[in-house]
């Protein structure tokens, strides 16, 4: 056995799981940001937190950021509330008389007549059931809700890292591939539709910065993705021709 090429193997999989990480926690951080109004706690973490540097080379997200900070520098008792208030209005369409609010579900936005539950709920469930994932069913939410969407891609990061830290490259090459098929089909094809709408209605600086920071995100994605599998191809065929 070459040591030398085995070792270049674990030091690109270690690489691997690292960018991994960083992306599922990315990942649940926008699920929490979509899932519901925030908590004191969490605006008051946000309201501490350094931005600068967070973004990377990507313009999208760092405008994102940049309208989060502006708003939240000047956080105070009340800014729970407005945000609350802003969340209800822009996704629950509490006190929305616009012709279309950003309810975060995929299939009103992929849906002739933009309703729930349908075609692409159908499409979500099956890709879930699949991996043996499941949102909590107490929540009585359809499946192609944004955060439960977030949540999946999360969680097979971490599957990914499980089998990489195993050293089972070909069941790791397996999990991205979910991803990306799952990012294809069910990121891209509505994720501009949904960051219009939000900017279009959300109210606060702090929601229309979250939509930049998603579509840029989600976008950037894509090419991390596509290395990664490109990458994981080579770990598995050294690997088998080891």
């Amino acid at each position: 056995m070459d040591t030398t090429q085995t070792t270049e193997r674990e030091e690109l999989a270690s690489q691997l799981v690292e960018v991994n990480r960083g992306r599922a926690g990315f990942y649940r951080m926008l699920a929490q940001l979509y899932f519901k109004e925030l908590t004191a706690d969490q605006v008051k973490h946000l309201a501490g937190m350094d931005f600068s540097g967070m973004s990377g080379d990507d313009e999208t997200i760092a405008e994102g950021y940049a309208e989060m900070h502006r708003y939240l520098r000047h956080a105070n008792g009340g800014t729970r509330q407005e945000l609350a208030c802003d969340y209800a209005h822009t996704f629950l369409a509490a006190g929305n008389y616009e012709t279309f609010a950003a309810t975060p579900y995929e299939s009103v936005f992929t849906s002739e007549l933009g309703l729930l539950m349908q075609e692409a709920r159908d499409e979500v469930y099956k890709a879930f059931c699949a991996q043996h994932i499941q949102p909590d069913e107490s929540l009585h939410l359809p499946e192609d809700h944004i955060s439960f969407e977030f949540e999946f891609i999360a969680t097979m990061l971490e599957r990914t890292n499980d089998a990489l830290l195993d050293g089972a490259y070909g069941h790791a090459l397996e999990c991205a591939q979910a991803v990306s098929d799952f990012h294809r089909d069910h990121q891209l094809n509505w994720i501009d539709d949904l960051c219009d709408t939000i900017d279009d209605v959300a109210e606060t600086r702090f929601y229309k910065g979250v939509a930049k920071v998603t579509r840029g995100f989600v976008h950037a994605d894509t090419d991390v993705i596509a290395d990664e599998i490109d990458a994981l191809i080579e770990l598995a065929n050294g690997q088998a021709a080891a």
